[in-house]
C-alpha cells in the first residue's frame, strides 16, 4: 500500500513508483469501487481494450446480422410457465 495525500485543490501526488505506468498529461478514468478505493484507469487501456473485443461476433454464421432479430429471436422461445414439464 501506498500513501499520499489529497491536496486543498484536490491534485493528488502520484508516487514515483507509479510513473512508469502513469505518465505527467495522460488522460485517465477514475471511479471509485465497492470499498471506497479510488480505481485510475489510463483512458488509451480502455480504448485498447475495447479494440481488441470490437468485432468478436463479426461473421458469425449461427447468428442472424441483425442483433434485434436475435433478441427477437430469443425472447420468441418457450417460457418455464408454457410448455416445460418439470420434476416435481
Amino acid at each position: 500500500m501506498v500513501i499520499t495525500k489529497i491536496s486543498q485543490e484536490y491534485d493528488i501526488h502520484i508516487p514515483n513508483e507509479f510513473h512508469q505506468t502513469l505518465h505527467a498529461g495522460q488522460e485517465v478514468a477514475v471511479n471509485v469501487d465497492a470499498q471506497g478505493r479510488l480505481v485510475i484507469t489510463p483512458i488509451d487501456k480502455i480504448r485498447e481494450t475495447l479494440m481488441e473485443s470490437f468485432g468478436l461476433w463479426a461473421n458469425r454464421t449461427d447468428q442472424p446480422a441483425d442483433s434485434v432479430e436475435y433478441v427477437n429471436e430469443m425472447r420468441r422461445g418457450q417460457r418455464l410457465d408454457s410448455g416445460f414439464n418439470l420434476p416435481s
